[in-house]
This record gives structure tokens, C-alpha cells and sequence, in this order.
């Protein structure tokens, strides 16, 4: 039986080429590279959205709020055998102005309300099928705030960022850290080499 993958990110799971303003091309993302190689095995349900919070701060497009829009995604894809939640970066931008343990909790939070909901007898049947998905975090990525990408983030973004990843290590849960991947110009985005190498890193998690 094919096993089915939620990827739940934003823009570096969408796919997104900052520098010509456009989509890379499909066979290019990572979600689409492991979907071609396993594709008699997983079936790779993406969901990416660029700008997408981990949390509910954008307040003029609120589309973008990762947990106003979860269960709604994950019950139209459910049930599935894995969660992977990719969020977090854009909630590290100056102009939110977040401290690390509030993007900790909010990116906890969708562990929490997968097992809340698991734990609905009536949710568990529906769309659970009686058993827990599997979660995985890819935490943020690595983003040049010295030079590139210095308008959105900066020094002390980065500090945050650690302080994710540190606290992620310290707790028994799955996760993905990337600390050098390659991106495009813009200092944000992952590029194609950088969708291949976080292909092969999930395909390790998997």
C-alpha cells in the first residue's frame, strides 16, 4: 500500500525562484524529485505556500497564517502516514519581530493538535484511520542576513534561528536541520541544488 506524505511549508516547498519572480520548474522541487523516485511507494501531498507562518501574525494577507489553514489541509488530505511541517523562516523576519520561544510553541502546536485531534474518538476513525502520523520538522534554513538577504533578516534572526534548533535537539522529536544548504540569490530560497540536497535529507528522515 502506497504510504501518503503531507508536506505542510511555504515558499522553499512551493518552489520558489525569488530572483525571476516565478515557480522552479516541477521536476526541479524536492517534494517532486522524492515523488518521482518513490512514487510505487509514497505519495507526496504538497502543500506549500510562500509566506506561510508557522503562526497567525500576518494581518493583511491572512491566508498565510499556518494554523488558521492547517486542519482544513490536513483533513482534505487525511488520513496520511506522515506530517512533515516545513514552517518557521518567515516567522524570523524583522517585520514580525517574534522572539524564538514563540516560534517554538507556535511549530509545537501542530504536534499538539494532531494529537489532540487524534486523540477525538470520532476524529481518530474519520481521519486517522485509529493511527498517528508520523511527524517531521524541517526547522528553518539557513539564510545569508549578512548580505542578501539583509532587509528581511539579520544577526539577531539568525541567533533565533539557533536557538530553534537547539531547543528541537533537546526534545525527542523528528527533525531536518540545515545549516549550509545552497540557495538562490536572493539569500532566502532554496535553488535547485538546494532542492536536491533537502530531497535526499527527508528521504533520510523517511
Amino acid at each position: 500500500m502506497i504510504k501518503k506524505i503531507l508536506v505542510y511549508g511555504d515558499s522553499n516547498t512551493w518552489g520558489d525562484n525569488f530572483i525571476t519572480g516565478k515557480r522552479i520548474a516541477d521536476e526541479r522541487q524536492w517534494v517532486n524529485i522524492l515523488g518521482k523516485k518513490y512514487d510505487k511507494e509514497y505519495l507526496f501531498l504538497q502543500e506549500g505556500l510562500p509566506g506561510r507562518l508557522a503562526g497567525n501574525e500576518e494581518t493583511i494577507k491572512k491566508y498565510k497564517n499556518g494554523k488558521d489553514n492547517f486542519f482544513s489541509t490536513f483533513r482534505t488530505n487525511a488520513p496520511v502516514d506522515t506530517v512533515i511541517i516545513s514552517l518557521g523562516t518567515n516567522d524570523l523576519q524583522l517585520k514580525y519581530n517574534k522572539s524564538s520561544e514563540k516560534i517554538i510553541n507556535d511549530l509545537l502546536w501542530y504536534k499538539d493538535m494532531l494529537e489532540e485531534s487524534f486523540n477525538d474518538v470520532d476524529d481518530r476513525k474519520k481521519y486517522f484511520n485509529d493511527k498517528m502520523p508520523k511527524i517531521i520538522y524541517i526547522l528553518p534554513i539557513n539564510f545569508d542576513y549578512q548580505k542578501n538577504a539583509s532587509g528581511i533578516f539579520d544577526y539577531e534572526c539568525e541567533r533565533k534561528r539557533q536557538e530553534i534548533i537547539e531547543y528541537f535537539k533537546s526534545i525527542n522529536i523528528d527533525i531536518i536541520v540545515t545549516n549550509d544548504i545552497d540557495l538562490f540569490e536572493d539569500g532566502i530560497h532554496l535553488s535547485n541544488q538546494g532542492h536536491e540536497t533537502m530531497a535526499r535529507l527527508v528521504e533520510e528522515a523517511l
